[in-house]
């Protein structure tokens, strides 16, 4: 325990330095380990989420203390956004020495790219979110490889990239994307593609129609009430059965409130 406290000591002098970036990984393995230690001694183990956020707070330690560019740089990655993944870098990095190191960075570059998008389509990002995290899980139960981590970040950047294309193929704007993937899973067997695009853009219109200023805050609980109203009655016009009503008109008002939180400025 002592030792690993002057090892922990003794890294957070040193882990701006270029010699010393390899050896982060080390650093958190016996930072982890002695969490298990005092866990398994004093109380339950650490859980998934606790030991995520070592690795975090040491890698966020580093990029402060260092620089973004040059830590990146450090692992061998050229530039922090996703682009950087495709096919070349997937075979690129199978061969370089920084693994570890390379596919925490990856994991942040992409995570932080979702949660940033995630309010222009909550279902649909929050499924890459969801892909991400159990994809990692699996990694981190050395249930696959690092390559195999690699491969499902090169997905997730494709169907990330494929979203523009999706919009112009359904001939629906960004934001009616997000209506579209919040209710298709319920009653896309219900209606053609067609039908159920311009149930969409009913909808949108009519969530628009009924906002006002601060809806989303607890004293306008009113207006959230009327809106969702709103939304039930296009839904029941349009043919949705009546045991699908409360259940999609919720999805509809939590992309609304993703979407228009600041209406109108989110106009």
């Amino acid at each position: 325990m002592a030792a690993e406290a002057r090892l922990n000591s003794a890294f957070s002098l040193v882990n701006h330095l270029p010699d010393c970036v390899g050896y982060a990984d080390e650093v958190v393995f016996y930072q982890l380990l002695r969490k298990q230690l005092l866990k398994t001694t004093s109380g339950p183990t650490p859980k998934d989420e606790e030991k995520a956020k070592a690795v975090r707070e040491l890698l966020d330690r580093s990029i402060e203390s260092k620089g973004v560019v040059d830590i990146f740089a450090a692992a061998g990655i050229e530039k922090a956004d996703i682009s950087i993944l495709d096919e070349k870098f997937l075979e690129e990095f199978k061969s370089h020495e920084q693994e570890n190191l390379r596919l925490k960075l990856l994991a942040k570059i992409l995570a932080d790219e979702i949660r940033v998008r995630e309010k222009m389509n909550i279902t649909k990002y929050r499924s890459f979110k969801e892909m991400l995290e159990q994809t990692l899980l699996k990694y981190h139960n050395r249930a696959i490889q690092a390559a195999d981590v690699v491969r499902v970040m090169l997905e997730i950047r494709k169907d990330i990239d494929n979203e523009a294309a999706r919009s112009k193929a359904l001939n629906l704007t960004p934001e009616e994307i997000a209506f579209y993937d919040a209710v298709a899973a319920k009653v896309a067997t219900l209606f053609d593609e067609k039908t159920l695009c311009d149930l969409i853009r009913d909808v949108v219109q009519t969530v628009k129609k009924n906002l006002k200023v601060d809806w989303t805050k607890p004293h306008r609980e009113d207006v959230k009430a009327g809106v969702r109203a709103a939304v039930k009655n296009v839904l029941r016009r349009r043919g949705v059965k009546k045991e699908l009503l409360d259940a999609l008109a919720d999805k509809v008002i939590v992309q609304a409130e993703a979407l228009y939180k600041e209406w109108p400025l989110a106009a």
